[in-house]
C-alpha cells in the first residue's frame, strides 16, 4: 500500500517529466543530424549526442528535485500528515519507500530518454557506439544521484510546497556558479554528470574509463544525505 501510495503522489510529475523529456532530447538529436552533409564525419554527430546529453542533464536535475519535493513536511503544510502517520508503518519505513520509489524513478529518467536518444541517433546518424551511450548513463545516473539526495534533504528540513523546490534549486544554482571554473570544476557535480573532464572535442567522444570511484564517492555522499534526512524526519513534530 505504501508503495501505491508513493507512486500516486508522483505519477503524475514522473509520466510528464519523462515524455516531456524523451520528446525535447529526441527532437534535438533529430535536428541536429538532418542538418549535417552528406560527407559529415562522425564526431559531428557525436557532438549532437552530446548536446542532447547536456540538455538531458539539465532536464533531469529539475526533473528529480520536483520528484522529491512532498513527503511529509509537505502533508504537514496542507494539514494532512496525521492521515499518513496513521498508517500502520513508522516514519522510517514510509521514507523508506519514498525514496526508493525516487530512485527507480530518477534512474528511469535517465536511462529511458537516453535510449530514446541513441534511437534516434543510430537512425538518422552516425553516432552508433552503445559504449558512449553506457559512458554517458553511467555518468548521469550515479553522479546525478547528488542531487537527488541534496533535494531529499532540502524538502525534510524545509517545509512549504513551492519554498522547497525553490531552495534546492538554488543550491544547486550556486554549486554549479562556484564550482564551475577551474581548478574547482573537478569537483562540480553539475560537470561530472556532463563529463566536461572526459570530454575529447576533437572526436566528440568521452575518452578514458569510467570513473566509477568518483560515481561511487557521489553515491557515498547521497546516502549520508538520505540518512540525515531520514533522522531528520524522525526527529521532526507533526
Amino acid at each position: 500500500m505504501l508503495w501505491y501510495k508513493a507512486w500516486l503522489e508522483t505519477r503524475t510529475r514522473f509520466l510528464i517529466s519523462l515524455v516531456g523529456i524523451i520528446v525535447l532530447c529526441s527532437l534535438l538529436i533529430y535536428h541536429g543530424d538532418r542538418d549535417a552533409l552528406p560527407n559529415t564525419g562522425p564526431s559531428y554527430y557525436y557532438f549532437v549526442l552530446r548536446s542532447g546529453h547536456s540538455a538531458l542533464c539539465t532536464m533531469w536535475i529539475l526533473a528529480v528535485t520536483l520528484l522529491t519535493m512532498g513527503g511529509l513536511l509537505r502533508e504537514k503544510a496542507i494539514g494532512a500528515a496525521s492521515f499518513t502517520l496513521a498508517l500502520p508503518a513508522g516514519r522510517t519505513r514510509l521514507m523508506s519507500v519514498r525514496i526508493c520509489m525516487g530512485f527507480l524513478q530518477a534512474f528511469a529518467l535517465a536511462v529511458l530518454p537516453w535510449a530514446a536518444m541513441f534511437a534516434v541517433a543510430v537512425s538518422t546518424g552516425k553516432a552508433r557506439s552503445i559504449g558512449q551511450a553506457g559512458f554517458h548513463i553511467a555518468l548521469l545516473a550515479g553522479g546525478g544521484m547528488l542531487f537527488f539526495g541534496i533535494a531529499l534533504l532540502v524538502s525534510s528540513l524545509v517545509e512549504g510546497e513551492y519554498t522547497a523546490p525553490v531552495v534546492s534549486f538554488g543550491v544547486t544554482l550556486a554549486m554549479s556558479f562556484l564550482l564551475g571554473d577551474p581548478p574547482l570544476r573537478a569537483y562540480s557535480p553539475f560537470a561530472f554528470i556532463n563529463g566536461v573532464e572526459y570530454w575529447d572535442r576533437h572526436s566528440g567522444l568521452l575518452v578514458g574509463a569510467v570513473p566509477w570511484a568518483h560515481i561511487a564517492a557521489s553515491i557515498g555522499v547521497t546516502c549520508v544525505l538520505i540518512a540525515i534526512s531520514v533522522k531528520a524526519i524522525q526527529r521532526r513534530e507533526f
